[in-house]
């Protein structure tokens, strides 16, 4: 009755005993369950990683590459230049607007737009008729007064003779002598009108006072004209030597001075500079404008500046030697700054400066930069404060 002396029972009470037996010990399923725990943890922290490492790409993106030119920081002598505007005009008393001195028709023009005419050349005919018949009228008076006046003076002898036999009266010798002077006063005016109707036939011929080109003609043939300056005939300009009236700003006028060279450009000639002079500056500055006429005489070689043409004067105010200059195009300008960037290596790195005088073929840097050294001239714009440069941009 006792299982433990029961062969059978102890054979198959081993089974489980072995079931029991195959659990490996407690030291060695440590380092197992540590290994799962470190691989569930990772899984936990791998999205976190990944995420703080794209934060960390934004906040440090990487130094753009670009091509750019590349030039160099030089020294050069450089001129501030005040650009003044203005139309072109002729010298004073060189453009004249021709009109006939006497009323009348106009029968002839000889000259048209852009006609070369001499001084005292005839330009224009107006209808002698009338005015020969006016002189034929004033000849006659005059003729009249000079056989009234030797009427007087016979009158006045033969008076004279017979008061000093005591036959005529001293009344009688003095009206003969008013009657005399009458005569000579008559024939004075006769004559004064004799030359008025001479001159005004020889003013039928309208002539030019000054040498030059014809800017405009007024009339045509047929037209009536009233003789007054109110209606020319023509206007004849000299532009052998013409003037840029030019506005200066108030606050440069101390800084201008009378005889110095200007020169002058006009947009019609691409690459021409004109050689000019300020030869006045006017002693009231218009309050509308603030600003100063100025006048600009230029020699006009073969003529090519024509009457009312825009043209530029560049005034000379201050001038830097031995300055250092970058080219404009190296200039980076935000609102309250302008940069550079400079180079080293390969690397382009933003630098401000400080400008002085801006031409628009180099500007001044004061402060920022020193001689020789290279900065970017080109795609400067939108960059930040580092830049590689590629290898084989210009230099």
């Amino acid at each position: 009755m006792l299982p433990f002396n029961n062969p059978a029972a102890g054979l198959k009470a081993r089974p489980a005993a072995r079931v029991g037996a195959a659990r490996p010990p407690a030291s060695r399923l440590l380092p197992r369950v540590a290994l799962a725990l470190g691989l569930v943890v990772g899984l936990a922290l791998l999205p976190s990683c990944s995420k703080q490492g794209a934060e960390d790409e934004v906040k440090s993106p990487e130094v753009p590459t670009i091509s750019a030119e590349v030039g160099q920081v030089t020294r050069q002598t450089i001129t501030h230049v005040l650009t003044v505007r203005g139309n072109i005009a002729t010298a004073p008393n060189d453009d004249v607007k021709i009109s006939a001195l006497v009323a009348g028709r106009v029968v002839a023009v000889y000259v048209a737009e852009g006609d070369a005419v001499k001084k005292d050349q005839v330009l224009a005919e107006i209808e002698r008729k009338p005015l020969e018949d006016q002189r034929r009228q004033a000849a006659a008076v005059v003729a009249q007064a000079r056989a009234a006046v030797e009427n007087a003076k016979l009158n006045l002898d033969r008076t004279e003779r017979l008061f000093q036999r005591g036959i005529a009266a001293g009344k009688e010798a003095e009206d003969a002598r008013v009657q005399y002077a009458g005569a000579l006063a008559t024939l004075e005016e006769a004559a004064a009108a004799l030359d008025t109707a001479n001159r005004n036939l020889e003013r039928t011929s309208v002539t030019s006072p000054i040498a030059g080109y014809v800017v405009k003609r007024l009339v045509s043939v047929g037209e009536q004209v009233d003789g007054t300056a109110a209606q020319p005939i023509v206007e004849v300009a000299n532009l052998d030597a013409v003037e840029l009236g030019a506005n200066i700003p108030a606050e440069y006028l101390g800084g201008v001075r009378v005889g110095q060279a200007v020169p002058v450009v006009c947009q019609t000639f691409p690459g021409r500079t004109f050689e000019g002079t300020l030869i006045a500056v006017a002693p009231a500055v218009d309050p509308a404008s603030n600003s100063a006429l100025g006048r600009i005489p230029i020699r006009n070689a073969g003529r090519l500046l024509k009457v009312g043409m825009f043209a530029e004067g560049r005034l000379p105010l201050e001038e830097h030697k031995n300055a250092l200059v970058v080219p404009p195009s190296a200039i980076a300008r935000d609102q309250e700054s302008a940069a550079v960037y400079v180079v080293n290596g390969e690397v382009a790195e933003r630098k401000a400066v400080k400008i002085g005088i801006e031409t628009p073929e180099a500007v001044e840097i004061l402060e920022g930069v020193a001689e020789g050294q290279r900065v970017l001239t080109s795609n400067i714009h939108g960059l930040g404060d580092k830049a590689k440069v590629a290898k084989g941009s210009g230099s």
